[in-house]
């Protein structure tokens, strides 16, 4: 089949350009038409850590260059594996491209793993693919917070307990809200959420915080409990100024994602050494403690709660292309995209 991929440099996440290329379906392996995916903050954090997470390693490209993961759905359109039929549709984690060959194995009614060899030392959450399920809702919606409110539900499982005062930057983005709301059902934690000027607005509708304090007010940060700091910017002169404002009532500092990862330099910040949020790890924890079944569970009814809120303030965007998946891509990494719009891609 040809598939059509946007090839981003390493170097310079801003500079990007598709190319297509022809790809065989081998024996045990299978050809799935990319449908939907969506295109958030998020797949900025997956190409900002592409090589130290290795998120680059997934989909493999041209020297020099990755290819950034999305989530979304999939139509498969060439088998030559038993188990997955021409037209069976999968939700999961595919290459931002129009077309991915996979090699399905473990295959269930429920869904799949993909066995390439390459994707074998990647971490297991990604490599799974569930079968479409009506039930889940709009597919949409699906592809714009499945993933990422899986993370926020993680960190609140993670650090929900206690209480106190919470700080998260990039309040706007799709993760924090999920984690914001989570934290707030909760009653126990004061949240604060850190955002643009520009933003502040908009933070501050979506009911998912108690107050919002534009960046160049971090000064004014105050804590009259035990605070945490959960950071999905990822900027360190940010990072240092939350840290010096809420001094030694800061109990945790942990660091998520990279939406701001244009920023240089990490300088040293009083307190508490950040820790990096490693989602697959929690996961793994938390299905020990609850079991597949308790787990699920507790998901659905965060999903359920955070994306019925989630409608009041979300504003879905579709565009369609591979040439429009560059030009939100590039609009992403430039933080040119309006938070309240949630963009699907239909390549």
């Amino acid at each position: 089949m040809d598939i059509t991929e946007l090839l981003i440099d390493r170097t310079d996440l801003a500079s990007a350009h598709l190319a297509t290329r022809t790809a065989a379906v081998g024996e045990g392996q299978a050809a799935f038409a990319v449908e939907t995916f969506a295109l958030t903050a998020n797949n900025v954090t997956y190409a900002a850590h592409g090589k130290d997470m290795r998120y680059w390693d997934f989909f493999p490209a041209p020297e020099g260059h990755g290819i950034v993961p999305v989530w979304g759905f999939g139509r498969c359109v060439e088998s030559r594996v038993e188990g997955i039929a021409v037209g069976d549709r999968a939700y999961g984690y595919w290459p931002c491209a129009n077309g991915a060959v996979l090699t399905p194995a473990k295959v269930t009614p429920r869904g799949f793993v993909d066995a390439a060899a390459h994707r074998s030392e990647l971490s297991a959450v990604y490599n799974g693919y569930l079968r479409a399920d009506p039930a889940m809702g709009d597919e949409r919606i699906q592809a714009l917070f499945r993933p990422l409110y899986i993370t926020s539900f993680l960190l609140d499982a993670q650090l929900g307990e206690g209480g106190g005062t919470a700080v998260l930057s990039s309040a706007s983005s799709k993760t924090a809200l999920g984690f914001a709301h989570a934290l707030k059902a909760r009653g126990n934690w004061h949240v604060v959420g850190l955002t643009s000027r520009r933003h502040v607005s908009f933070v501050a509708a979506t009911g998912c915080y108690d107050s919002v304090v534009p960046y160049d007010e971090v000064g004014s940060l105050t804590a009259d409990s035990r605070a945490i700091f959960v950071d999905f910017a990822g900027d360190g002169a940010l990072r240092a100024a939350v840290h010096a404002a809420l001094k030694d009532g800061l109990a945790a500092s942990i660091v998520v994602g990279d939406t701001h990862w244009d920023v240089a330099g990490n300088p040293h910040a009083v307190g508490p050494k950040p820790q990096f949020f490693f989602a697959p790890a929690v996961l793994a924890d938390r299905l020990k403690d609850w079991g597949q079944a308790g787990f699920d569970a507790r998901l659905a009814a965060g999903w359920t709660a955070f994306t019925a809120a989630a409608a009041d303030w979300l504003r879905v965007v579709d565009r369609a292309g591979m040439a429009e998946a560059q030009d939100i891509f590039t609009a992403l990494v430039a933080g040119r995209v309006d938070p309240a719009e949630g963009i699907i891609v239909r390549p």
